[in-house]
């Protein structure tokens, strides 16, 4: 399963179990490497959504530039000066 939202970790966590010991509980071993997925489909998450916000900041410099530029060009057809 590619772990891409928080929701995927979601699903990862209820359906994660431990082997068990005869005596003394769960196997540690099992609980390390459980502990190591579940950090690497948190990073995987994490990682995805960095991504994602990068593109979203850069959509909006970008519009904001256009916007930026077409208020400059319409003071200009207008005659407009600022200072």
């Amino acid at each position: 399963m590619a772990i891409k939202t928080m929701e995927d970790v979601a699903v990862l966590m209820n359906k994660m179990c431990f082997r068990r010991k005869l005596f003394g509980g769960v196997d540690e071993k099992d609980v390390w490497r459980q502990m190591e997925n579940l950090q690497n489909a948190y990073r995987s998450a994490y990682e995805i959504q960095q991504e994602r916000l990068k593109i979203l900041i850069r959509e909006r410099d970008l519009e904001i530039s256009e916007l930026k530029r077409r208020i400059a060009s319409q003071g200009k057809t207008r005659g407009e000066t600022n200072g």
